[in-house]
């Protein structure tokens, strides 16, 4: 079953995968082949990560207390009396931090899971392999469009892919039928209709049903109605 990427979106999940690593890896050095020195060097990466985490938001609560400070100055009362002492930041603490050491975790955990004795169920524990997705149920899928109409015999759909890669548009005119009139790979997105009389107005109908390794996947959309010009 596919997974998401292992790497988090917001920092601070970040910061629990890392500290997780951190802890575990010791533990995985012989499966992993890793040396004393490997295991070193991949929990010094993760005190990197911590420390600059930590630093940063230790500063920014700093520098509330700044503002404060600077508006006390500026505006306090009782007007005249001695304003308090400013702020002072913390000392981050690891001198020996080296750049990029997220770019470093990457190529780390590639030779990880490259490692003869590396399985599943290790990288699950490091968490440094994404959770399984879902895979997605035909039945509960339909391209859900908000069709609007522009000169030229245009209509233009907005709406999402919903994770899928191509959606077929099809339209009929009144007494006709469904034909195919365009294939979509993104939204918003422009269909453009051929007029049975060109220079009037033609009053039909758009659907649309996503399309998954070449076939039809999922429900019809409803049928939405447009008159175009």
């Amino acid at each position: 079953m596919p997974r998401k990427n292992w790497w988090p979106t917001s920092l601070a999940d970040q910061l629990v995968l890392v500290q997780n690593f951190q802890n575990k890896i010791d533990g995985y050095a012989v499966p992993l082949g890793l040396t004393p020195a490997q295991v070193s060097a991949a929990q010094d990466l993760c005190d990197g990560f911590v420390t600059a985490f930590t630093f940063h938001e230790s500063a920014k609560t700093t520098m509330q207390s700044v503002t404060q400070w600077r508006d006390e100055v500026f505006y306090g009362t009782p007007t005249g009396d001695p304003a308090g002492a400013p702020p002072v930041f913390a000392v981050a603490g690891a001198p020996a931090i080296s750049r990029g050491v997220v770019t470093q975790l990457f190529e780390l955990r590639d030779l990880i899971v490259a490692a003869p004795g590396y399985t599943e169920a290790i990288g699950e524990d490091l968490g440094i392999v994404g959770a399984e997705k879902a895979d997605v149920i035909p039945e509960l899928v339909a391209p859900d469009l908000k069709p609007s109409v522009a000169s030229g015999y245009t209509v233009n759909l907005k709406g999402s892919m919903q994770g899928m890669t191509g959606m077929r548009v099809e339209y009929r005119r009144a007494g006709g039928d469904f034909t195919p009139v365009a294939f979509l790979t993104n939204l918003p997105g422009s269909v453009q209709i051929s007029p049975a009389a060109p220079g009037q107005p033609e009053s039909g109908e758009i659907r649309a049903v996503f399309i998954r390794k070449n076939a039809e996947f999922g429900n019809w959309s409803p049928n939405y109605p447009v008159t175009v010009s």
